[in-house]
């Protein structure tokens, strides 16, 4: 059995929490969401309410764990909660690390975000270039994460776009579309489903000594969001719905760059073959197929 701690519990970690749990392992969970409190506890995970970005859980944590995940998310959506929640908590982390001698396993999840425009062709863990404001902040993280836990084992697992159940927030647009959906469809989603995330987290937190630090967490097989989207629509029973093609500042998500999304191919390549990792969904629409059923 090991003493896990777990630094933020949204969708991530709390599906960690308990696949942990319920291989034997007992669990230390810290989150700013005082309703997932009595979530937690009632499913047998010590949980402490308080915010990352702060020594509060400190005492909490104690000295004999084994194993950290660090999953928080922001905060608040702009440049302050990235900052606050990803390089501030991290730094808290590493000083945590530091003043309790932690040599155990470590892991940060972070984003696929950091990689920029590839035209529809493929990138790897070294193509990181922190294009946006947003981007250097997450690597700036995951340096600060790296190099503060340097006595024990550190890994970043930069994730896709995370979907499973209870997310499938594209099925519900298609639903909801009227037969128009915004922006564009000719790029590459770079997906994955909530239980390959945490197949993938015990996999490297199980390993013996990696030899690389960073990996992507994707599917096998990337979709252009236009395929996937008609895919759902059939399996749905609705018209498949066209795009609108707008584009800019308010008509896309936020991370887009220049009115236009990121399109590239991230590999999963070096995770597969550091770990024997093999994703249960290899694509989205397989992921999404039972979620969208009814």
């Amino acid at each position: 059995m090991k003493q896990i701690l777990i630094l933020g519990c949204g969708y991530v970690g709390s599906a960690y929490a308990i696949a942990a749990r319920n291989s034997g392992h007992s669990i230390r969970a810290v989150t700013r969401n005082a309703e997932k409190i009595e979530w937690l506890e009632s499913n047998g995970v010590s949980a402490f309410q308080g915010r990352v970005d702060s020594s509060e859980w400190y005492e909490f944590a104690g000295e004999d764990i084994d194993w950290v995940l660090n999953c928080v998310s922001a905060s608040e959506p702009g440049v302050a909660g990235y900052r606050a929640s990803y390089v501030d908590g991290n730094r808290f982390l590493a000083n945590w690390m530091l003043r309790t001698g932690f040599e155990g396993r470590a892991i940060y999840t972070s984003s696929v975000s950091v990689y920029p425009d590839r035209g529809g062709e493929w990138c790897s863990e070294k193509d990181a270039s922190g294009g946006s404001t947003r981007a250097r902040l997450i690597l700036e993280s995951e340096s600060v994460f790296l190099e503060g836990a340097r006595l024990g084992q550190a890994t970043v697992l930069r994730l896709g776009g995370i979907y499973g159940p209870g997310r499938s927030f594209l099925a519900e647009r298609i639903k909801q579309s009227q037969g128009v959906l915004p922006g564009v469809g000719d790029y590459y989603l770079n997906l994955i489903r909530l239980e390959d995330i945490v197949s993938a987290i015990e996999l490297v937190f199980s390993s013996e000594v990696c030899s690389e630090s960073v990996f992507n967490v994707v599917d096998d097989h990337r979709l252009l969001k236009a395929e996937l989207v008609a895919g759902l629509a059939d399996k749905l029973g609705v018209s498949r719905p066209m795009f609108d093609g707008k584009v800019g500042e308010g008509a896309t998500s936020r991370r887009w760059e220049k009115g236009l999304p990121a399109n590239r191919r991230i590999s999963n390549r070096l995770l597969k073959e550091q770990f024997n990792w093999i994703p249960r969904y290899s694509n989205a629409f397989e992921g999404m197929e039972d979620l969208v059923s009814d």
